[in-house]
């Protein structure tokens, strides 16, 4: 066995070696990739983030499984990636979790460095599928955009910040993006951002200050397909010019001064083909640019459980079909900033103790998508002052259909999570753990 990726050292030394059991049989471990390529087997262990390739013995002893111990198991034993048949890796992975999370909340800072500011929860656009339906629209006034300033500059301990703007249509309050990050600049506190938006506001001057002001290093635009299911989808109210050929001219107007731009393409069972079309316009339009990603995403609705099984299977293959067709395209580039998956103990924002997310009347809660005000655990002006409401949004979700998922180790889910349990791009993730491998094992092997 030869290691072509070093494992996460952290979770290696926690782990440690397992323990040989000459008397027991052993198995495959359920969290274990396997990848045939070249002629050669690449196990994958998706808790260490250990990829390696067998020698011809220790492959040919896999297709043996289960097994009495023999000496030629010893490194695959001891690595993790066999196991003794009683053995349950669902609660090695629950408790690797929950000391890692300890040890996290030991060894952290208090200082909050990022933060999801909503300057509004206005629109200008109506999408049918918006989470955020039936929220009051509310724009943050100069007086508590001042407070989120002061908030900031207390709260960071002198770091930088990193600074997520989002809304409702968060450019409908570029007023007081400018102000707070003006306010930031005045203070000393060094900050990048990045915002999520449909792109119908921006215009040159907006881009120039995204760039020299926002400090914005990433805009993400959501868009609904091509260009006639975008201006039905979006139905943005008296729009009287072609609200797609806007948002893509500011694609090109963010490219050009050099900020990354993504362009996630919202689909649902009538949309989806339209994803290849967009993926070629935009390649024509900005000539492969490699600051720009188009990726799909699948529009997330509530249903019951026995609805959303069936949904999500269709999303699961839908999504892997059309990343393939990104990837083998060359318009998408997220394989080149992913590592292979392993142990995650925090998958989103909410459960981080170094982030908070800022409601425009100054109200502090965990999740952007959750706004409601029994999610407030306080305000810029009192800081934190509900810790019990604060935590609940740091308890693992532990869903009985997920626990033999060979990306259990992968998808930290919290209790709280709006997503309810959905399982999203399994298919599409093993594909690109699987190409990842094998460009890993391609690139050891001419070295």
């Amino acid at each position: 066995m030869r290691t072509i990726v070093e494992p996460k050292e952290h979770i290696d030394k926690l782990w440690g070696k397992q323990r040989i059991r000459e008397e027991a049989t052993y198995r495959m471990m359920r969290y274990v990739l396997r990848v045939d390529h070249d002629g050669k087997v690449l196990l994958h262990n998706v808790v260490t983030g250990r990829l390696v390739v067998l020698e011809q013995g220790e492959a040919e002893t896999l297709e043996k499984l289960p097994l009495a111990y023999d000496p030629v198991l010893e490194q695959l034993v001891a690595e993790h990636y066999l196991v003794p048949e009683d053995y349950d890796e669902h609660q090695q992975v629950v408790n690797l979790r929950n000391i890692l999370w300890k040890m996290l909340d030991a060894h952290s800072s208090k200082e909050i460095i990022y933060y999801t500011i909503l300057p509004t929860t206005a629109c200008n656009a109506r999408c049918w599928y918006c989470f955020e339906q039936g929220i009051q629209p509310i724009t943050m006034t100069e007086k508590t955009a001042d407070g989120v300033v002061d908030f900031i500059a207390r709260s960071c301990g002198d770091k930088p910040v990193k600074i997520r703007w989002f809304g409702g249509e968060p450019t409908l309050a570029a007023h007081r993006i400018d102000q707070i990050s003006q306010g930031l600049r005045d203070n000393g506190v060094a900050y990048t951002s990045i915002i999520t938006s449909n792109g119908y506001l921006f215009d040159e001057r907006m881009v120039e200050k995204a760039k020299n002001l926002w400090n914005t290093t990433q805009a993400t635009f959501s868009i609904d397909g091509t260009e006639e299911t975008y201006n039905r989808v979006k139905v943005f109210p008296g729009a009287k010019d072609n609200p797609y050929q806007r948002m893509m001219r500011n694609v090109g107007l963010l490219l050009s001064y050099e900020i990354n731009t993504a362009i996630r393409m919202n689909f649902d069972q009538s949309t989806w083909q339209e994803f290849s079309i967009l993926l070629k316009e935009t390649q024509e339009r900005f000539h492969n640019n490699r600051r720009l990603m188009v990726y799909p995403h699948q529009i997330n609705i509530d249903l019951p459980i026995e609805e959303r099984l069936i949904r999500e299977a269709w999303f699961n293959q839908k999504n892997e079909e059309l990343d393939t067709i990104a990837y083998q395209e060359g318009n998408y580039h997220i394989d080149d900033k992913r590592t292979l998956p392993s142990l995650l103990y925090m998958m989103c924002e909410a459960g981080n103790n170094g982030m908070i997310t800022i409601k425009p009347n100054g109200q502090l809660v965990r999740c952007p998508e959750r706004l409601d005000e029994n999610e407030e655990c306080g305000s810029i002006w009192q800081g934190i002052i509900d810790r019990k409401r604060y935590d609940t949004w740091r308890h693992f979700a532990d869903y009985e259909r997920c626990r033999d998922c060979e990306l259990f180790p992968y998808c930290a889910k919290m209790q709280k999570c709006p997503s309810n349990g959905r399982c999203s791009g399994k298919v599409g993730i093993l594909k690109r753990a699987e190409r990842l491998a094998k460009r890993c094992y391609t690139v050891r092997k001419e070295q």
